[in-house]
């Protein structure tokens, strides 16, 4: 027997069995002119390297700002205290560019994102005036150090860095993200940025 908990119009909260549980994080998404260029780059780099997973796949494609733990669930105490702090940060919107692939995680599982070289201070400062406050409340936060990129593919091996041709986007919003395998992502929250 499994029980379902309806407390969110409709949307079903299933304790899990077995399988990885849901993770949840802060995360930035391209805007809806990039999203396809970043999911067309994908593709092509994705034919020319032939990795062993397809795409991630339009509505996948994310920057992480800071996940975070959350052993009660989406409807419980740590989201609405994610949420909000989330509300108290006060950052101005900022531009992203994305001009390298590279690998990034352990094996067997690297994962092939698009990221930059260069400097990206308003990403940096989101991500870590977050990580700050979530700490601060006794919120767990993952204790990897934060590179952004937007993980395109999966694969085996690692692969050596590689010039793209660049993406740029105005960061405007932040996202507080629910990740559960093989779904959609729940969007939890969205803030502006000044």
């Amino acid at each position: 027997m499994q029980l379902i908990l309806d407390l969110n119009g409709g949307r079903e909260f299933r304790p899990r069995k077995g399988g990885r549980p849901p993770r949840y994080f802060f995360a930035l998404l391209p805007d809806a002119d990039v999203e396809p260029q970043i999911h067309g780059l994908a593709q092509t780099l994705h034919d020319r390297l032939r990795p062993m997973k397809p795409p991630r796949g339009l509505g996948k494609y994310h920057v992480t700002l800071r996940g975070i733990a959350v052993p009660d669930g989406p409807f419980g105490q740590t989201v609405e205290m994610a949420r909000t702090i989330a509300k108290e940060i006060q950052k101005t919107s900022f531009a992203v560019k994305l001009n390298q692939g590279a690998s990034f995680g352990a094996a067997p599982k690297h994962a092939f994102s698009l990221t930059t070289w260069e400097d990206l201070p308003g990403v940096n400062g989101l991500s870590v005036s977050l990580d700050g406050a979530l700490r601060r409340a006794g919120i767990k936060t993952d204790k990897q150090k934060f590179w952004p990129h937007v993980t395109i593919f999966y694969d085996r091996i690692t692969r050596p860095p590689i010039d793209v041709p660049a993406l740029h986007w105005q960061v405007r919003e932040f996202f507080l993200i629910e990740s559960i395998d093989r779904r959609p992502y729940q969007i939890l929250g969205s803030w502006p940025l000044g």
